[in-house]
């Protein structure tokens, strides 16, 4: 399969994806809990204390957030985010205790959106996550880390490029990937996975090309035993 193809690296690869927290749906509440160093929409004076909770509100009819912090409830209007400080700690993001692995680290900005649709309003939530970091939460869930290191890196440029060519197809859009297998797991970052995060590093910056464009690496993290033959997918 490779061997067809080029490997490239690219320097885009640096860059933030926006992965839709989809699996949360539309709450009317998210309980957050902040590791490391954040603000309120970047604001130096409005900083977030390591190890805080607030509560973020909000309201299908008339599509207003809240920001709820130490018993006090702040008006948001319609999109804030909670945004990351550039900071050495290891540990620095936030936790959803909504969230399907709660006690996973999302190591990003957090962006909530009331989008209008269908006469009521939809809660957006997304995260903002340098590409390497996000794949860090997909490679566990979509192979696991007890795969072979090569199995692992051959998933990782396939994801890493999957990724990259939704960066560069959704610029219209508030988000580039969902976190569900409508495009790639994403359940924030486990801890431990040494090995995926060796295929992570390994192959950093690495992406799949043909003619010059990014592949579309389909896969399946469970096919039934069967996939579709190549030229069914990549006619000549």
């Amino acid at each position: 399969f490779f061997s067809e193809a080029a490997l490239a690296e690219d320097t885009t690869m640096d860059g933030t994806v926006r992965v839709y927290l989809s699996s949360l749906g539309s709450p009317s509440r998210l309980d957050i809990t902040i590791y490391g160093s954040y603000s309120l929409d970047g604001s130096g004076a409005t900083a977030l204390a390591n190890g805080s909770t607030v509560t973020v509100g909000f309201n299908s009819t008339t599509g207003q957030l809240t920001l709820t912090q130490n018993g006090v409830t702040t008006a948001m209007g319609t999109d804030f985010r909670l945004r990351r400080h550039t900071t050495s700690a290891a540990y620095n993001g936030v936790k959803i205790s909504q969230a399907r692995v709660s006690g996973n680290l999302y190591p990003g900005d957090l962006q909530f959106k009331s989008v209008r649709s269908g006469g009521v309003y939809k809660l957006y939530t997304i995260a903002h996550v340098f590409i390497e970091d996000y794949l860090c939460g997909v490679l566990p869930y979509e192979m696991g880390n007890s795969s072979p290191l090569e199995s692992l890196k051959a998933q990782c440029v396939s994801a890493r490029t999957y990724t990259v060519r939704a960066m560069n197809a959704s610029t219209a859009r508030s988000y580039d990937v969902v976190d569900t297998t409508n495009d790639q797991v994403y359940n924030g970052t486990p801890s431990g996975n040494a090995n995926c995060v060796t295929a992570i590093d390994s192959t950093r910056g690495i992406v799949l090309q043909y003619g010059g464009e990014y592949v579309m690496t389909y896969y399946s993290a469970s096919n039934g035993g069967q996939t579709e033959l190549g030229q069914h997918v990549w006619p000549t």
